[in-house]
């Protein structure tokens, strides 16, 4: 069962891929005309990754996700390294 906080991490999630996606594959097939400023694929590309950086990136928002379904933290920082005295 989802809870009802992760809906809106969920919701973004598939907003900031699905956008992404079809901007990216949007550019592709128009080619180097895709980033001209004649169509509005170069500038809804940007848009799109702004929107994708603003919030959180995608694997923070999978994080937010996982921490609110499984109830349990995930450190984001990596380990200490141990020191060993000699």
């Amino acid at each position: 069962m989802v809870h009802r906080n992760s809906d809106s991490s969920l919701a973004k999630l598939a907003y900031n891929e699905a956008s992404e996606f079809v901007c990216r594959e949007a550019i592709q097939i128009h080619g180097g005309c895709g980033l001209s400023k004649e169509y509005p694929f170069a500038y809804l590309y940007a848009r799109a990754r702004g929107w994708v950086i603003a919030g959180g990136t995608v694997e923070m928002l999978r994080n937010r996700i996982a921490v609110e379904i499984l109830g349990r933290n995930f450190d984001q920082r990596p380990p200490k390294p141990v020191v060993v005295k000699q």
